[in-house]
């Protein structure tokens, strides 16, 4: 029995060995692999850096470099293919300066002037370093010179592409500065992309009234986009000549700090301990209790936004009413006396909010009228047209639109906004989706008003025109007129029975999808029109390649119920004379 109870022991002894052995052999194992991966990742990211550099070509630098193949469906790629269908030499690496180079980031400077930042994998190891070597923002903004300018006005003879290109040249030359600013208005985006351009529009105006320069934040993360981070307005729009047409200074975030735009778990995860603190005046600071600041883009330009309260206020008012608001963001804290300087700062966190008699009409007359797409974006939009229903000679006579790039012209046609995805959650219970929801009968029955009042258009002409003369003119251009326009369609509906639906009625269906092929590498038909576009350039494109779009339609068909159809209707009709419906 004693004999039996040591085999035991030293049976059990050696187990316990043999497991301790083995623990530490995969603890050896594990660690060995992980610092493979480590290093592995560590190159990896080394690389990315110097691409990412090499590659990274400046908005600005590109004047088409998307074009449409010349296949069907269509799509959109990255300039290696031509209108012809031939494949093309990819666009140029940009030439660059290396400005500055440390440990942690390296600095450059392209050829059209652009200055960028690039992080390396020691710039996340070391917090303390890395907050150091991005400056603090209001330190930054505080220390430097910004220039702003003043409105300007142009006129001119010339033929189209050569006034669009002075018209840039000017707004560019005039925004480049005539006096320095000192005073900022910030404000934290809210909701999608269109309610913060409604935001924006009311902040400008805000900024305009406070005499400051607008900070502009980057069209931001939201429950329709999950990214890491936003993409500039200036990506889209045209900054110079909305401030030499509005007389409002911009300055945008990415301008003061640059910040990692897709960076590694260990900043994603832990970005707070990178981040400084900002001030902040919260709505609810303002007359009402609700302290929530709307600050969903902070990660990406590590900042932590702290509320802050002005000082007790005897004015009679609420949060919402923009007139007092901009009275209490007008008072400067610190010392009295007439003399006393601004505050530098001022920050509101959802100018969405505001109302007041005559908020709506200022910010679009002031704002939104000024605030044009840019000329990459338009010719972007230009080759998906001239693709889908071809484009027309250029009038002798230039007209002009303003700011901003006048677009080609193109035949007749009918867009649609189709609004669907959320909004069909939002039907209230026991009402019937018919009942909340424009349908596509009723929008089909809107076509054919607009196709019967044409038709009743082009006979009264053909009476006027037979009356005067009987040229080949007048009978081709009666000819085109008497013919059905094309109907493009955005929509976010994916129910088959929907689209079969659309697909019935013979109108195009833009998808910013990618082609689909099968095992044999044929394409598979699909009932959209495929642009490739987000694979190519990124979520936040789509959407604005359809709100441009939708400015061009000749006849604009929306949904009340969408801020996106509300600001095409406005734009379409302010910017190019177009027939705007919402239903």
């Amino acid at each position: 029995m004693k004999r039996s109870r040591v085999t035991m022991a030293r049976t059990v002894l050696l187990m316990c060995i043999t497991f301790a052995a083995m623990a530490l052999a995969h603890l050896h194992f594990v660690n060995t692999l992980r610092h493979e991966r480590d290093v592995e990742r560590e190159q990896q990211l080394q690389h990315q850096h110097d691409e990412y550099i090499a590659h990274n070509q400046p908005i600005a630098q590109t004047t088409s470099s998307t074009t449409i193949q010349n296949n069907d469906p269509t799509t959109i790629n990255n300039g290696n293919t031509n209108n012809n269908g031939t494949k093309t030499e990819p666009a140029k690496t940009p030439e660059f300066t290396v400005l500055l180079d440390t440990d942690l980031t390296t600095t450059v400077r392209y050829t059209n002037g652009t200055v960028f930042k690039a992080f390396k994998p020691a710039f996340y190891r070391d917090k303390n370093k890395a907050k150091k070597e991005m400056g603090s923002f209001m330190q930054t903004l505080a220390s430097r010179s910004w220039l702003t300018t003043t409105v300007v006005s142009s006129s001119s003879t010339e033929s189209p592409s050569e006034q669009d290109d002075e018209e840039e040249d000017d707004d560019a030359d005039a925004a480049q500065g005539l006096q320095p600013s000192d005073t900022f208005l910030a404000y934290l985006p809210m909701g999608g992309g269109n309610n913060q351009f409604t935001t924006l529009q009311k902040a400008a105006l805000l900024a305009k009234d406070l005499n400051r320069t607008l900070l502009l934040p980057p069209v931001s993360p939201s429950s329709h986009i999950k990214t890491w981070s936003g993409t500039r307005y200036s990506d889209f729009y045209n900054l110079a000549a909305f401030t030499a047409h509005s007389g409002i200074p911009v300055l945008e975030w990415h301008d003061v700090k640059q910040t990692p735009d897709d960076p590694p778990k260990q900043l994603v995860n832990h970005w707070a301990d990178f981040a400084e603190e900002l001030p902040c005046t919260p709505n609810g600071g303002i007359g009402v209790d609700n302290k929530n600041l709307y600050d969903h883009f902070r990660p990406q330009f590590l900042l932590n936004f702290k509320a802050t309260v002005p000082k007790e206020d005897t004015t009679l008012g609420t949060a919402t009413e923009y007139e007092f608001a901009r009275d209490v963001l007008l008072k400067d804290g610190g010392g009295g006396g007439d003399d006393k300087k601004p505050e530098m700062w001022k920050c509101l966190s959802a100018p969405y909010f505001l109302v007041g008699p005559e908020v709506s009409g200022r910010s679009w007359a002031e704002v939104g009228l000024h605030l044009q797409f840019n000329s990459r974006i338009e010719g972007m939009v230009d080759e998906i047209l001239d693709k889908l229903i071809g484009s027309v000679p250029a009038p002798s006579t230039p007209t002009s639109t303003g700011a901003g790039r006048r677009p080609r012209r193109h035949p007749e046609f009918i867009i649609i906004h189709l609004r669907r995805g959320d909004i069909v959650n939002k039907c209230k219970p026991g009402v019937p989706e018919s009942e909340c929801i424009v349908q596509i009968e009723q929008i089909a029955e809107k076509v054919d008003e607009i196709e019967k009042k044409r038709r009743i258009q082009a006979l009264s002409g053909l009476s006027d025109s037979n009356a005067k003369n009987n040229n080949s003119d007048n009978k081709e251009s009666e000819k085109q007129v008497l013919q059905r326009l094309p109907v493009l369609v955005t929509t976010n509906e994916k129910r088959p029975e929907e689209l079969r639906k659309l697909e019935k009625l013979g109108w195009i269906m833009l998808d910013h999808g990618d082609v689909a092929h099968d095992a044999q590498g044929k394409v598979i038909k699909s009932k959209t029109t495929k642009l490739g576009t987000f694979s190519a350039l990124g979520p936040y494109w789509p959407p604005m390649l359809d709100a441009v779009l939708l400015t061009r339609g000749d006849y604009l068909i929306g949904m009340r119920n969408s801020r996106m159809s509300q600001l095409a209707a406005q734009r379409g009709a302010a910017w190019h004379g177009h027939t705007t419906m919402l239903m």
